[in-house]
Formats: structure tokens, C-alpha cells, sequence
């Protein structure tokens, strides 16, 4: 939660169009907060004057540009964000409509679907569009922790239509196949170091359609190596149940208190993900970093309650080596090496095989009492 009474400084005038408005926060001193959006940058507004909140509201429905007035700004401590502005009780707001760009945005939030190669050879300020693509490769599933505290879960796709293909990254749950076109409104074009890309808003819609045409080809590069874990290092992350991180958690004390929904909670209903890195050194070649995500993490370590860090990154470190699907320096995929077998026609056998018996000595990983390994877990069925 942003302070609430900034220091004072040098009052400014700022513009731009309002998005991700919430809803009034804080009943003893209520605020709220948004994004402004200004050729290519994003800027967080903590707002005290709770009156103008429907102001706010529909200037975002509207798309409508804005100037806030007497505002106090400061350097923002998130990379993604150039400055914090603090809209007092002695700041104002209105709306400047410029009348072509009123035109062009009669439908609001709802613009005429655009080509790919439109947005990329257009050195756009950000803004909404709509488009219709189809969804070619999921590129990395995770999640990630946003401006206002809240980790959500984040999926990036390489999508494409008949003039190019773009990234678009869906933020929350959703229900989409790749391979199916969509026609996707309300999407966030934003440029970042030279590059453009799309990212799904809190009214983004994505409606499955029929076939549009041939997408152009593309496909990221995707690399399955054989690998031994040779580092890692991973961090805990705690989440209440309405999604905000968590600071200082104590899971052996009864309850943990959320400062953003200011509300105690039982320690069994904080969920707790897992992120990190790995060091992967393969059967040839050099070492390789990619960073891993708790859901694949969990496809190889059960990870019990009482495992601290210290348990995790050890257990990581003692799998034997695995098969591991690496693209954009994420894994996103870690198996068990496949057994190699050597198969003979009858013709090629001149001695009867009598079958052996199966051996009860096992290779067993060191255990640290609280993480199994989907090695430790396959030899467990088959005893």
C-alpha cells in the first residue's frame, strides 16, 4: 500500500489514458489506485480523493485521455515503471477528447480488429486493439508477482495470423487450445526495448472462431537435453487466498496476517509456490541457467509442508540426471531419462533367455525426510 501522505514536493501536471482502475480500498482512509498509460509508459496513481473514483472509472471505460492536475510525483522502485503519482486531495482531473481520435474510438474499448503486421511496423504509443490470431505455441506457463502485490498466474503464447506473429502474454486462469483461432478483444500493445507484444487486460474476451486463413510459420526453439543438476537456487513464495504475496511468513505460527486485505488468515489456507534457477550441465557443451516454475518443479519433488529451502535446492541437486525441455532459458518440462533398449529379432538369438529374477537392491537418492523424488516415487509402486 503506497503512503498516504507523501512528502512535498514539486506539483506537476501529468497525461495519458487510465486502465486497471480498483475499486476503493481501506475504509478509515480510503484510496484507490490505477495505471496511466503515456507513449509507451506506465506510471502507478494512488489516489486520496475516493469522490473521484467514478471520474476515474469512466475515463478507463471511455479510453478517454486525461490530465491530472497538482499531482506529486516519484521515481517508481518498480523497473516496469518510470513513476508513482500520487493524486491529493488538491488534485483535479479532466478529460481532453481530441476530436479525430474521438472518432476513432467511437466503439470505446472495442476498436476495429487490426493486422499483425500493423501493430509490428507501427511505432505505436499504447493503446487497446482487437485482433484475430491463432494461437501457435504456449511459450512459458507461471506466475508472477504484479504491481499491486498479487501473484497471478501468467501464460505466454506465440500467436500469428496471415501478416505475422506477435507475443501475448494471458494473465489468470483461462481456457484455450493451441492451435484454434481466437478473435481476442481489448489486448494491451505495449513496446518495450524495441519490442512489441500484447498482454491481456481485465477486459480482454477471447472468443474461439473458425479458421481464418494459414497463419504465417513459427515455432520457438525448443531444446530436450540429457542434464545433470549441478546448482540451483530457488525462493518461497506465500500467497493469502485472495492472491496477494506475503512478507515474513511464519507457517508454524497459527494464523499470518495479509496487510493488503488486512485480515488474519489460518496458516493451512496460505499457499506456498516455489521459483528459481537451475545450473544444467549437459553430456556436451557448456553449463546452461534456465529458471523453473513451482508446477514443473512439482512434476519431479513432493514437496511437504515442513520442507524448508535449504531441503528443496538439496533434493534438486541429488536427482539423478533427467531429460529437461528448455525454451527461452525456461524449463518447461523435466522427465526421467528414458531406459535404452536394445531389441533383437528371434532369428538374431542362438540361446534360450531364461527371464531373471527382478533384483530388490535399489539405488536409493539420499533422503532429506520430507521431499520424494518421482524416481523414489516410481520404485515405491513397483515394490
Amino acid at each position: 500500500m503506497a503512503e498516504h501522505s507523501p512528502a512535498k514536493k514539486l506539483r506537476n501536471q501529468v497525461k495519458g489514458f487510465l486502465c486497471d482502475v480498483s475499486p476503493i480500498k481501506d475504509t478509515k482512509k480510503p484510496y484507490f489506485d490505477a495505471i496511466l498509460q503515456n507513449e509507451g509508459e506506465y506510471s502507478k496513481v494512488v489516489a486520496f480523493r475516493p469522490e473521484d473514483h467514478i471520474h476515474f472509472h469512466n475515463a478507463e471505460t471511455s479510453r478517454s485521455l486525461v490530465t491530472l492536475e497538482d499531482v506529486v510525483l516519484k521515481p517508481s522502485v518498480e523497473s516496469s515503471r518510470k513513476l508513482d503519482v500520487f493524486y491529493t486531495h488538491s488534485s483535479k482531473m479532466s478529460c481532453v477528447r481530441d476530436l479525430g481520435e474521438a472518432s476513432q474510438n467511437s466503439l470505446s474499448a472495442r476498436p476495429q480488429c487490426v493486422q499483425l503486421s500493423e501493430l509490428l511496423n507501427l511505432d505505436t504509443k499504447s493503446k487497446r486493439v482487437n485482433i484475430n490470431a491463432k494461437i501457435i505455441q504456449e511459450v512459458s506457463k507461471g506466475n508472477t508477482v504484479i504491481w499491486d502485490g498479487r501473484y497471478l498466474p501468467k501464460t505466454e503464447y506465440t500467436v500469428a495470423d496471415s501478416t505475422g506473429y506477435i507475443s501475448l502474454t494471458v494473465w489468470c486462469e483461462h481456457n484455450i487450445t493451441v492451435g484454434e483461432w481466437y478473435n481476442i478483444t481489448n489486448v494491451s500493445v505495449r513496446k518495450f526495448r524495441g519490442k512489441t507484444s500484447l498482454t491481456t487486460t481485465k477486459n480482454t474476451q477471447m472468443v474461439n472462431i473458425t479458421s481464418q486463413g494459414t497463419a504465417v510459420a513459427v515455432k520457438v526453439p525448443t531444446e530436450t537435453i540429457k542434464c545433470d543438476i549441478i546448482g540451483a537456487n530457488i525462493k518461497n513464495i506465500f500467497i493469502c487466498p485472495r492472491s496477494h504475496t506475503l512478507k515474513d511468513v511464519t507457517l508454524s505460527s497459527p494464523t499470518v496476517y495479509c496487510f493488503s486485505c488486512n485480515t488474519h488468515y489460518k496458516s493451512s489456507a496460505i499457499i506456498r509456490k516455489i521459483s528459481g534457477h537451475l545450473d544444467l550441465k549437459p553430456e556436451t557443451g557448456n553449463v546452461v541457467e534456465a529458471n523453473i516454475e513451482d508446477e514443473v518443479l512439482r512434476s519431479v519433488l513432493t514437496v511437504e509442508p515442513a520442507a524448508s529451502r535449504e531441503d528443496i535446492i538439496q533434493s534438486l541437486i541429488a536427482l539423478p540426471p533427467m531429460q529437461i525441455t528448455v525454451r527461452q532459458n525456461i524449463v518447461v518440462k523435466m522427465e526421467d531419462v528414458p531406459q535404452e533398449a536394445e531389441i533383437k529379432s528371434e532369428a538374431e538369438l542362438h540361446v534360450k533367455v531364461e527371464p531373471e529374477e527382478e533384483s530388490t537392491d535399489f539405488y536409493s537418492l539420499p533422503d532429506h525426510g520430507i521431499l520424494i523424488s518421482s524416481q523414489d516415487r516410481k520404485r515405491k509402486s513397483t515394490d
